[in-house]
This record gives structure tokens, C-alpha cells and sequence, in this order.
């Protein structure tokens, strides 16, 4: 698990429609908001079967072919990634397990997740302040790929590196909902003062709703609910800790709030001093984790623009 001491009572609770108190005092959600929810372009369950494969000991690429096969649009950006002039191929890849043995695992990983959730972090936010051009998109994937290398360096956090890289993909989905009742205006900071009083949840909480309708793993909803609050009821979150720093450091750079991503500015440990301690990750390994990041993230718009 990636929380100590989880109170599963409050992990198991879920909004209903009455617009008021629910049971274990859960915020309920209106009626509006529910139908919404129901209207967000849907997230592939290939992602969750994608996840379950690839932290299993042993797999094949037959095995990956069974769930990809399940997903054109998956499958469509796996060989025209394989037939690239990357890999410098000289015939035509057309079979999905040739495709996967070509470009590798790590490599597939990064299009099922971000094809899985492009129909959800595409979109264009009215009311909050991302860059109007793929703003809301590069945040999202900046937040993956630096979530993944932090759960894959923290000796405290169970939390696997694929499951870190969706959590932090998908952790303000509940923006997207949230933005069509505010009234604010673009670049505007939302506070999550602001988003209860407009719904009586804040996006964290609405994500987290959300993702047990998709039947996500807990490790990513539970991560997502507190990372804006790692520490809960005498809880820490660990998962939700690795989304915090992660946010902290795209921060710094500014991902998605600018139409470009700029890597030069250096991050400041003691910025992050207190997550770092309830991550276990030392001082020591703080330049390597950074330059980990770094080339995660290097020409992260150039590669995802215009797909």
C-alpha cells in the first residue's frame, strides 16, 4: 500500500445526488454534476488491464497484443510509431506483437497512457490557469512522467512507477468537470475554497469519485483524493506525497502554464524538504532524481504537439 495507517472507511465512501450531508459525512454532489461525469469522453479500460499486465512477473507480447487488440486508436499509434523513420525500419511493421518487441516496453507505455486520456486532458480549460494552446495536456503528462520517477526513487513509497505516471496524468480530471460551473475566466488560480462553494467538492474529491467509477486501483485514486493534503487524520498518504512533490516541480518549471516547456531553472531541495523526509529520498540522490526528470520531460511539447 502507499498510505500508512489508510482509513478505509473514508476510502470507500461515495457521493450521492441528494445535494446535502451523505452518510460518514461524505460532501454529496449535485445532480448537474453527476451528468457531467457521465458525459466526460471515457478512458480506455485498457489502461486498467495495461496496468495489471505490466506489473505481473512474466508476459509475452502476445500478451499485450490480447489487450491493445481491444483499442484501434491504440493500436493505430503503436504502428505508426513502429514504422517511423525512429526505428529505421526497412519493410512495414503490421502485427502488434512485432510492434511491441520493436519499440520496447517503456516506449508502449507512454502511448497507451497518453493515447487512453487524450480525449480527457486535450481539452481546453475556461477557468483555470493553463496555457490556452495544450496548457492543461503538457501539466497533465508533466506530472506523470516526474510522479513516475519519484515513486520509482522513494525506498518509503509501494506506489509502482506506472501506477504514479496515471495518478499524476489524470489528478486534476476533476477540473474538467469543476470548470463548467465556475465563472471566473482563463489564467484565474482557482482556489479549492472556491470549488466547494460552487459544487461542495473540490476537484481532488471529484477525482477521486470518478476514478472508482472507471475501476481504477486505489493506489491512484487514493493518491489523487489527498494530493493536496498528504497528511489526513494523523494518515500520510505516500502516493499523494509523490503527487505533491511532482506538483511542487513542474511548478517550478511552469509546465502548462507557459506554451513551451523551459527545464532551465534549477529546483531548490529545501523548497521540499518535508515531503522529502516522508519520502526516504536523501539528499544525496536529489541531483540524479532531477536529471532523471529532466530528460523525462525534454521536449515533452515538441513530442505530443499537433497529435
Amino acid at each position: 500500500m502507499t498510505t500508512t495507517k489508510i482509513n478505509q472507511a473514508e476510502a470507500s465512501r461515495a457521493p450521492s445526488n441528494e445535494g446535502q450531508e451523505g452518510q460518514n459525512g461524505w460532501k454529496t454532489v449535485r445532480f448537474e454534476i453527476l451528468e457531467r461525469i457521465e458525459s466526460l469522453p471515457s478512458l480506455s479500460n485498457v489502461i486498467t488491464e495495461f496496468l495489471a499486465l505490466a506489473n505481473r512477473e512474466y508476459f509475452t507480447a502476445k500478451d499485450f497484443e490480447k489487450v491493445l487488440s481491444k483499442d484501434q486508436a491504440l493500436v493505430a499509434r503503436l504502428l505508426k510509431v513502429a514504422n517511423s523513420g525512429l526505428y529505421g525500419r526497412s519493410r512495414s511493421i503490421n502485427a502488434i506483437p512485432e510492434a511491441v518487441v520493436l519499440i520496447g516496453l517503456e516506449s508502449l507505455k507512454k502511448i497507451v497512457y497518453a493515447v487512453s486520456a487524450e480525449g480527457l486532458i486535450r481539452k481546453k480549460l475556461q477557468n483555470y490557469n493553463y496555457h490556452e494552446q495544450q496548457g492543461f495536456w503538457l501539466h497533465a503528462l508533466g506530472a506523470g512522467y516526474t510522479s513516475r520517477v519519484l515513486a520509482e526513487a522513494s525506498p518509503a513509497c509501494q506506489m509502482r512507477g506506472d501506477e504514479a505516471f496515471v495518478a499524476g496524468l489524470l489528478h486534476d480530471v476533476g477540473k474538467l468537470v469543476l470548470d463548467e460551473f465556475l465563472e471566473t475566466g482563463p489564467g484565474y488560480h482557482v482556489s479549492r475554497e472556491q470549488e466547494i462553494e460552487v459544487v461542495g467538492l473540490d476537484h481532488a474529491e471529484l477525482a477521486e469519485y470518478i476514478f472508482k467509477q472507471w475501476n481504477l486501483p486505489e493506489s491512484v485514486s487514493t493518491a489523487v483524493r489527498y494530493h493536496h493534503n498528504y497528511r489526513t487524520d494523523g494518515n500520510i498518504h505516500l502516493g499523494a506525497a509523490i503527487l505533491s512533490l511532482a506538483q511542487g516541480i513542474c511548478g517550478v518549471w511552469k509546465i502548462g502554464r507557459n506554451s513551451r516547456v523551459d527545464l532551465s531553472e534549477e529546483v531548490p531541495r529545501e523548497q521540499f524538504e518535508e515531503v522529502l523526509g516522508v519520502l526516504n529520498i536523501h539528499s544525496g540522490k536529489w541531483a540524479q532524481i532531477i536529471w532523471d526528470i529532466r530528460q523525462s520531460l525534454v521536449n515533452l511539447d515538441i513530442i505530443y504537439q499537433g497529435e
